[in-house]
């Protein structure tokens, strides 16, 4: 939480750059794609905002998780901390900021006046999975980058590239063949998204067994590269202080 309030104390605005930033990034795509190329839909700032939210969630965390272990050289060099604990604190850290961003999502909807259902409970399932394939992700990019230093460059082209086949800003549904729907769908983030965007606007139950599965996938993930993490500490701690 210190970090937190550090973060904050840094800029001017403080804790409204949790919302504000969110709030530009939708505007912004609101604006290309709503007026300048006019591939908006019915309801499309709803559409956008249970795409743009949990994709910031993933790709903020990911990026800023990264090199966390890398920038913790000098904790790593006068105290013996496991290696998880460093992208783990980023995953918390985003997280905290993201339960204000989904609460202000949930009133804008109701503002908004989209149709209030019993299944937006539903949602927090979505959340939770989404949760675990994040620590997973964040794990995984701060396990790599002390090997690999280079990496952190490759990150953000990666995560645009995510953002891009991920269904952010259009509906895989009116611009992707039906036939590769399914293939789309592989894509855990997109399908996330597909999620969100059922419960919240459609008002139906998400699929539950594609959560499963991403659920399933994110702990084997999760726990080959703690394990990893934990086989190989020293090194971790020579890669790092050299």
């Amino acid at each position: 939480m210190l970090n937190l309030k550090a973060e904050a104390s840094r800029t001017y605005l403080g804790y409204l750059w949790w919302v504000l930033e969110p709030t530009l990034y939708v505007c912004v795509l609101y604006l290309v794609f709503n007026y300048l190329i006019d591939r908006g839909t019915q309801d499309f700032v709803a559409f956008l905002l249970c795409g743009t939210i949990p994709f910031l969630w993933f790709s903020k965390t990911i990026a800023n998780a990264t090199a966390s272990i890398m920038d913790s050289h000098g904790l790593i060099s006068s105290l013996r901390i496991p290696k998880p604990f460093f992208p783990l604190l980023i995953v918390f850290q985003d997280s905290v900021k993201q339960a204000f961003v989904f609460t202000l999502l949930f009133l804008f909807l109701l503002l908004y006046g989209m149709p209030v259902s019993v299944n937006w409970w539903y949602v927090f399932p979505v959340i939770f999975v989404q949760l675990g394939m994040i620590v997973a992700a964040a794990l995984s990019v701060a396990a790599i980058t002390p090997w690999f230093p280079d990496f952190k460059f490759v990150v953000p082209t990666a995560l645009l590239l995510l953002m891009l086949s991920s269904g952010v800003f259009y509906s895989y549904q009116t611009l992707i063949p039906e036939a590769r729907w399914d293939t789309f769908l592989l894509n855990p983030m997109a399908n996330l998204i597909d999620n969100y965007r059922r419960v919240l606007l459609d008002g139906v139950q998400p699929d539950w067994l594609a959560l499963l599965s991403i659920a399933a996938f994110s702990v084997v993930v999760s726990t080959i590269v703690l394990s990893l993490l934990r086989r190989y500490d020293a090194t971790y701690n020579r890669l790092v202080i050299q």
